[in-house]
């Protein structure tokens, strides 16, 4: 038999791509093994979002080749291929390379496969190897153009998924036993803006018509959060009450040198009205600090801004500059001294939120759903709808990966970042 190992770095689209394109090799014979195993084929599928990224995948990809089976393959596919670096060129007799739109075709290119590769949106998955909540990528591309932001070169324009793809997808996944699926996409948001009387609403409500037990939203803009979207979602319990919805600054004159479009008026009253209509929801922001020349004010702004909100948890980045944005060609004078201070002050205010919806969750006995996913000693662990990581004891072994529980939290875990949760009923 052959092996194979998968890396992937990045977001949930990239997940679902990986899951596709393994469970094409897997279907065909291939063995999915650890890196340390020497797989004949090993697959990167890589991010360029910040320098960061980049260095993790060439970390992955240096890692890969001194682990390959002597005549194996590396292949190395994504975005930090469309966006091209010299480290490729430096590697090119050793790699196998595959940009977005050609992650399609890696299996019929290793295989030598005459079968015609189908278009990837079409490309799905019934199986799930890396995953117990599986993502299901349902659009590609943005068009945005924020200033900081490469995607829209490298992902291309938007694109959606059809309808009955994903329908199909979605009751597959659920006839084999998935609990939690994620609706992801590039821009999930503009999902159907390419097709005519389609958009994420009509998705949305198509899909909880489906034997899936749960659906969780994965990062989504502010601007398609409308009221029909908020009250559609109040109403459903199939889907979890956990949005992430970017900010990037509490600034509005880095919001709009960033290029994006809405104001912190706006953005304050997006969060305010979900938080009315579903009071437990989690709510979850990024942030971005030193983008070019911000100055003092303007970060001062974000941390109020952000202090204000009743946010359950912030994910803060360090502006990196990106080949081709708008952003790269700006004057950048802040020291890297600075915007570290400034990233570990959010950072601290983002674990006091959590902490305080930690502290809420538990006082208010919020019911809670988990898909149990590992087992560590006495505990099932579990990211549960509210999007906080919970421990479940197991109290007569009779629990399995990939069980929906009803839980409620009972206590901070004191040596890890979650909380203990014990199972009840409720509906």
């Amino acid at each position: 038999m052959k092996k194979i190992s998968i890396t992937t770095l990045g977001c949930k689209t990239n997940q679902f791509e990986s899951e596709a394109i393994l469970d094409q090799f897997i279907k065909h014979g291939y063995v999915l093994c650890e890196l340390i195993e020497n797989p004949d084929i090993v697959i990167i599928n890589t991010c360029c979002v910040t320098n960061r990224a980049e260095y993790k995948s060439r970390y992955a990809i240096r890692r890969a080749l001194k682990n390959i089976s002597p005549g194996g393959k590396v292949v190395v596919a994504g975005c930090y291929v469309n966006k091209g670096s010299s480290f490729f060129e430096e590697n090119r007799k050793r790699l196998l390379l595959f940009q977005n739109d050609q992650k399609h075709e890696i299996f019929h290119h290793i295989e030598k496969s005459e079968d015609s590769p189908q278009d990837f949106l079409e490309l799905s998955t019934d199986s799930y190897y890396l995953h117990t909540r599986v993502p299901v990528k349902v659009q590609d591309g943005c068009n945005f153009f924020c200033a900081y932001c490469i995607l829209p070169y490298v992902r291309g324009k938007p694109v959606s998924r059809p309808i009955r793809s994903i329908i199909e997808q979605v009751n597959s996944l659920a006839e084999n036993g998935v609990k939690e699926m994620i609706l992801t996409g590039i821009n999930l948001g503009l999902y159907g803006f390419d097709i005519e009387n389609f958009n994420l609403l009509y998705l949305l409500k198509e899909i909880v018509k489906t034997d899936i037990k749960q659906i969780r939203l994965s990062s989504i803009e502010p601007m398609f959060f409308n009221d029909e979207m908020i009250d559609f979602i109040a109403s459903q319990k199939k889907i979890c009450p956990h949005f992430h919805i970017p900010l990037q600054s509490g600034s509005d004159s880095v919001l709009a040198k960033m290029n994006r479009k809405y104001s912190t008026l706006e953005f304050n009253k997006i969060i305010q009205n979900v938080k009315s209509a579903i009071p437990d929801a989690a709510i979850g922001c990024d942030v971005i600090v030193g983008f070019p020349d911000e100055t003092d004010e303007e970060f001062g702004k974000t941390y109020d801004f952000i202090d204000n909100l009743p946010i359950s948890y912030l994910h803060v980045f360090r502006y990196s500059p990106r080949k081709f944005t708008k952003a790269s060609e700006m004057e950048w004078n802040l020291s890297g001294t600075v915007s570290k201070k400034r990233m570990q002050s959010l950072q601290k205010l983002g674990l006091n939120k959590k902490n305080e919806y930690s502290k809420y969750l538990i006082e208010k006995k919020v019911p809670l759903k988990a898909v149990l996913e590992t087992k560590q000693k006495e505990y099932w662990t579990s990211v549960s709808d509210h999007y906080v990581k919970i421990f479940l004891k197991d109290e007569y072994n009779i629990a399995e990966n990939g069980m929906l529980k009803n839980v409620v939290a009972k206590d901070f875990k004191t040596d890890s970042d979650g909380l203990i949760a014990e199972e009840c009923s409720h509906d």
